[in-house]
């Protein structure tokens, strides 16, 4: 009885949130999430406790995402882009080669109200598609039903509901398979950043996540085909996932090891190859360093070195520090993926998980959405830092509250700070004291 109302109460937070909130109300967003958070933290210990059926669990996570498969997503923009590379795709057009304005004209196409739409709205009409090859794949098939906006979000949010299932029954399979316990599914299965962000808001980390989970799988397996094709997906979708290339070479015994990397280079250079074509990669990468010199949003380190160094760094910090975070990220994943043990199975789980809290930490731009591949891969192992994350993330929102989208640096002050103390006190207080023992 009590799970049934928990359930009613986090779909009810769902569908305020998905159907009647605009961006700019934070105050009622952050209530229903808030609400919607208790109810995750209260349905996952309730099958803790008192259990229910893996079906009736899974049947209700899915329930909870199709109530939002007819909203229009409000808390991100990003859909528009999505939408507009997909029918320049459709017509021939290279999303790469031409600037929106361009390739609109190149069509020739008479304006109208779904193509002004999609040039209006979007937020990234001032570069070149930055979206890898493999991703562009999903945007094209949702640009088949036409010019009909509804119908293209149909059909990407029916694209992402399918590999949510995926994830589901990867984590599944994979908790089976290594005997750990089958209830820490719902830490991901019920998690409200996740369930808003991939199927509400149409983000594609959580198909990032079907990659990374298919790769930790086949590791776990020792089949190297297999755990490669899933890394080199990750990387197709998104082409961060690449960093975690040192922690896979000390994961494999050296000859898998070998094939592991063979397989996975021939089948990325297959997912990126159409970057090739023309001055595409010229473009695509163009687009990429305009967005690392020029965004800053939700950020932590590079925020806390922007005030210290401020009266030193002129008008263009970001133009200073976002290369030489780079650089220090670069190398603290080296150096992390050399000395952390893989003693278990778990262990490799973990140490992706945290070479992920290392990079985002180091990022200029961390959006909510950036945190599902690390949800995912956390419910395999005993951090949970990202799940305390993905509740404190949802802050990040306040900038859209006002009209100039100015971050509360109270709100950043306070997630942050909280993110930290749940680290030092779960994880490094006793690493601390064991030093000075």
């Amino acid at each position: 009885m009590r799970t049934s109302l928990y359930l009613f109460l986090y779909a009810l937070a769902i569908v305020i949130m998905g159907y009647f909130l605009p961006r700019e109300n934070f105050g009622g967003l952050a209530g229903m999430y808030g609400l919607a958070f208790g109810m995750y933290y209260l349905i996952c210990k309730s099958a803790k406790n008192e259990g229910f059926s893996i079906g009736f669990g899974i049947a209700m996570a899915l329930v909870l995402r199709l109530l939002l498969f007819g909203a229009t997503p409000e808390l991100s923009d990003d859909f528009y882009r999505f939408v507009f590379d997909g029918q320049l795709l459709k017509l021939g057009v290279n999303p790469y080669l031409n600037l929106p304005e361009e390739a609109f004209g190149l069509l020739g196409i008479p304006a109208n109200g779904y193509w002004q739409s999609l040039l209006e709205q979007m937020n990234s009409s001032q570069y070149y598609s930055v979206y890898p090859p493999l991703h562009q794949l999903f945007f094209w098939w949702a640009a088949l039903p036409g010019e009909n906006l509804i119908w293209n979000v149909l059909v990407l949010r029916g694209l992402i509901l399918i590999f949510e299932g995926l994830n589901i029954f990867l984590i599944l399979r994979i908790l089976q398979d290594w005997k750990l316990p089958t209830t820490r599914i719902w830490l991901y299965a019920f998690n409200p950043l996740v369930i808003m962000e991939c199927t509400g808001n149409l983000h594609f980390e959580g198909i990032v996540l079907t990659g990374l989970l298919l790769a930790v799988y086949g590791w776990g397996k020792m089949k190297a085909g297999l755990s490669a094709f899933g890394w080199s997906w990750a990387v197709g979708i998104k082409l961060s996932p690449l960093m975690f290339g040192p922690i896979w070479l000390m994961a494999w015994p050296r000859k898998k090891g070998f094939v592991f990397l063979l397989l996975a280079a021939i089948a990325i250079g297959f997912f990126v190859a159409p970057l090739a074509i023309g001055d595409s990669g010229k473009g695509f990468w163009q687009s990429i360093r305009l967005y690392q010199s020029s965004f800053e949003f939700n950020a932590s380190l590079y925020y806390l070195l922007r005030e210290v160094f401020s009266f030193f760094l002129g008008y263009n910090p970001i133009g200073t520090l976002g290369p030489i975070l780079n650089l220090l990220l670069a190398l603290g994943i080296l150096v992390f993926s050399f000395f952390w043990k893989i003693e278990k199975k778990e262990s490799l789980a973990e140490g992706m998980v945290w070479i992920l809290l290392i990079y985002l930490l180091f990022q200029t731009v961390v959006h909510p959405w950036y945190l599902i591949p690390a949800v995912g891969l956390s419910v395999l192992t005993k951090n949970r830092i990202f799940l305390v994350w993905s509740c404190l993330v949802f802050l990040s929102y306040s900038a859209y509250g006002n009209r100039d989208f100015v971050e509360n640096p109270y709100l950043l002050l306070f997630e942050y700070g909280a993110l930290l103390a749940f680290i030092y006190w779960n994880y490094l207080r006793r690493f601390v004291s064991s030093k000075k023992v």
